[in-house]
């Protein structure tokens, strides 16, 4: 065997490997393989969480406690979602002062928009996302009154 076939045969299998990939589809791992020997797969896999409240404060909840941040009850979202917005993640609010401070508040958990870029993580930079709106006001509400749970069951804003 020539170095230029020997290469190409060793060439073929590193890519063969590399061919080995695991998806995840709903929630279910599906493997596929090259029909060449390949090095052992890794599983990945992702959670999905439904597109409702409750999913959205899940997943918010998972992202907050990956980023290290004081994660609040579901039960305290909720309560703070349904005060805001009345659980709305496309709500604004355009008739109160920070109409004309700061052009309305937005989204699940009704933040002016210099306090969500503020507080807003990367890649979660969207304010009409619920599960952005919620990181964003847990982060928010966490730094500026202690925790989120002391402005959870407040009737007001915060």
């Amino acid at each position: 065997m020539s170095f230029k076939n020997l290469r190409h045969t060793s060439r073929t299998r590193r890519v063969s490997a590399l061919l080995a990939v695991v998806l995840s589809v709903g929630g279910a791992s599906v493997a596929v393989a090259s029909t060449a020997e390949a090095a052992p797969m890794t599983q990945y896999t992702t959670t999905a969480y439904p597109d409702n409240l409750d999913g959205w404060i899940a997943q918010a909840q998972a992202i907050l406690a990956q980023d290290g941040d004081q994660v609040p009850s579901a039960d305290a979202i909720t309560a703070r979602a349904m005060t805001e917005s009345s659980g709305n993640p496309l709500a604004e609010n355009h008739w109160d002062s920070n109409q004309a401070l700061y052009g309305g508040t937005y989204g699940l958990l009704q933040l002016i928009q210099p306090t969500f870029d503020e507080y807003a993580l990367p890649g979660h930079q969207d304010i009409m996302n619920p599960v952005d709106s919620i990181i964003a006001g847990v982060r928010y509400a966490n730094a500026t009154y202690g925790s989120f749970e002391s402005i959870a069951y407040s009737s007001g804003g915060y």
